[in-house]
């Protein structure tokens, strides 16, 4: 039988990963399988077509993949996060859904050779589903119970230097679970089929200890990644900075949820602290706001408010965004005329309410604009003073 194994996201930045063991596990039983990324094949060039779905927001673009897709062969099925998230939305187009993982594709490796050119990374999961319940997230919906994955390491392609791992949370499974992970990597890394680690989905910095950064000291973690999605995360954040950053990592990452049940003033707490965490542990620790959206629903305009957010207070914060970075992260390092503490408040404000009255600047852009080009114009002229001295 020819499947064809469609991946409905536009522009995806990674390759899909659950098409490449579906393949896998077809191709074991004697199935031609090809991958296709947002196109689909000729007619009747594929007896069946298998289409993943992702984000919520992306559905209709899904369904008119589907729509079409009915036309070119005699069976489509449709899998993947929002198919499970949000069935109903796809069964007005009268075709077979599938809820969840597909056990059978599960235990087997990737299949590579579906590609078109082998990627520079490989994805792994060493653990599926959360211990956390977070309101704002649906890992417990598409993965339900916390599962320790044994094996993972057959999922690397040995060509490849680096290593995504998608785990949910990673720490959750303990330190027994954790010394096993650790045990493989540094003899990855010894051998050098390994030189660069991202937990991609980032690390629970409420059950860091010190035991656990101990296990991971040495590791080529690039950067380390926590979530920073709430106030009330601070002492346990604050301090698991504190302990890898003592284990000389010096590269780290938080992901700051907002529009979500915060107030833009915490907000600005938590992406302030980023940066006075960096000064006081001689890091680089970076900001990546995150905007929440509500997963269950197909709004392709994104176009939900927070509580304690109005829609000018929101598209502010990406206003200053666009112009204080190009890829939407907060990274105030400081020149030889500014401290990152002076950067950061140049962009963000003096304090919380300073950056409250920003966001509902009447001419917000036309503001950053002009603090664009004043600190490059500034910066040159320091450069150009250093130059002549």
């Amino acid at each position: 039988m020819r499947i064809a194994l469609v991946d409905s996201t536009p522009k995806a930045k990674l390759y899909p990963l659950p098409l490449l063991k579906i393949g896998a596990w077809r191709k074991s039983l004697g199935d031609d399988c090809k991958i296709f990324n947002s196109i689909l094949p000729k007619q009747d060039e594929f007896d069946e077509i298998w289409i993943t779905t992702t984000f919520t927001y992306h559905i209709p673009i899904a369904l008119g993949i589907i729509v079409e897709a009915k036309k070119r062969a005699k069976r489509v099925w449709v899998g993947g996060i929002s198919a499970t998230l949000l069935p109903d939305a796809f069964k007005k187009c009268g075709v077979e859904i599938h809820s969840g993982l597909l056990p059978d594709a599960e235990k087997f490796n990737p299949d590579y050779e579906l590609l078109e050119e082998l990627p520079e990374y490989s994805i792994a999961h060493t653990s599926r589903g959360c211990v956390r319940k977070c309101g704002f997230c649906m890992v417990q919906k598409l993965e339900p119970k916390f599962k320790n994955r044994l094996g993972w390491e057959r999922d690397i392609h040995p060509n490849t230097k680096k290593i995504l791992f998608f785990d949910n949370n990673w720490i959750a499974k303990g330190k027994k679970g954790l010394k096993y992970d650790t045990d493989i990597l540094k003899r990855l890394v010894s051998d050098g089929k390994i030189n660069e680690i991202d937990f991609n989905q980032g690390l629970d910095a409420r059950l860091m200890t010190e035991d656990i950064a101990d296990l991971m000291q040495g590791l080529p973690i690039n950067p380390v990644r926590f979530a920073f999605d709430n106030v009330s995360y601070d002492e346990p954040y604050q301090n698991a900075i504190r302990i890898m950053a003592k284990r000389n990592f010096k590269v780290f990452m938080a992901y700051v949820l907002y529009n979500f049940e915060d107030t833009p003033q915490d907000f600005y707490y938590r992406i302030r602290k980023n940066v006075e965490l960096s000064v006081e542990h001689g890091i680089a620790s970076k900001s990546f706001p995150m905007r929440f959206q509500p997963i269950l629903t197909s709004d392709i305009k994104r176009g939900y408010v927070g509580k304690n957010w109005t829609l000018k207070k929101r598209n502010a914060v990406n206003t200053i965004l666009s112009k204080h970075s190009l890829v939407g992260q907060i990274s105030c390092q400081g020149g030889k005329t500014t401290t990152p503490i002076e950067e950061f408040e140049y962009w963000f404000g003096k304090d919380a309410n300073e950056f409250d009255m920003l966001l509902s600047y009447p001419k917000i852009r036309q503001l950053m604009e002009r603090k664009k080009g004043n600190l490059k114009r500034e910066r040159q002229n320091a450069n150009l003073k250093g130059t002549k001295q």
